[in-house]
């Protein structure tokens, strides 16, 4: 239960206020449909957002003290551009704040933690969630909060956004399961489209969301 709230989309981390160069793609037309959605998700599972965020929050749920420091670290990094390295941070401070105060015995001893990742890998464990359910939980919040942003961005329906979510299944999965056997030595990531289309956002004429 505590897990779950954690990762519910209301949970007031702000994460929903972020779509991930989303906004920039659909605004240019290059995302339109629910298959173009689809790829989208499946692209930042296989090469961006999955490869970086997804390991750094199972690598957290097993670290301790020094180790989610370099975590951090890392994790400023790999993320090149302000924008989406900035939202990590400010979320990521959000989760723990509100954390904090709702289970304050329970997180009384926890770390101090900066990226959204590092935070929620790090909570989930002082919670008592296993390392698998608070990966799944991680990932699951994250795809089903792009697709949330999609219906306020395009022209789809709530059910076929849900079809797209469905579709990036076997891709949220595959990145499950290599955040869970990964090390330190394997984030990383490469998708310089979507990096750009984050940096761009904040150009736009007009904006939904902050990144």
């Amino acid at each position: 239960m505590r897990l779950l709230q954690l990762a519910d989309s209301a949970f007031p981390s702000g994460a929903y206020a972020f779509s991930d160069g989303l906004e920039t793609l659909t605004v240019r037309g290059e995302v339109k449909t629910a298959a173009d959605l689809s790829a989208f998700l499946c692209g930042q599972l296989a090469h961006g957002w999955g490869q970086q965020d997804a390991p750094a929050c199972a690598l957290a749920w097993r670290a301790a003290g020094d180790e989610l420091s370099e975590l951090d670290a890392l994790l400023s990094d790999l993320k090149l551009i302000q924008g989406p390295r900035e939202a990590s941070l400010r979320v990521g401070a959000n989760l723990r704040r509100a954390a904090l105060h709702l289970w304050p015995d329970e997180l009384a001893t926890l770390p101090p933690t900066r990226h959204h990742a590092v935070s929620f890998g790090a909570i989930a464990a002082a919670l008592g969630a296993t390392q698998a359910d608070a990966v799944s939980a991680y990932v699951s919040a994250w795809l089903l909060g792009r697709v949330a942003s999609a219906t306020k961005l395009m022209r789809l329906g709530g059910l076929d956004a849900q079809r797209a979510a469905r579709l990036a299944e076997d891709a949220a999965q595959r990145c499950i399961q290599d955040a869970l056997s990964a090390t330190s030595d394997d984030l990383g990531g490469f998708s310089p489209l979507l990096d750009i289309a984050a940096q761009e956002q904040a150009g736009l004429e007009s904006r939904l969301f902050q990144t």
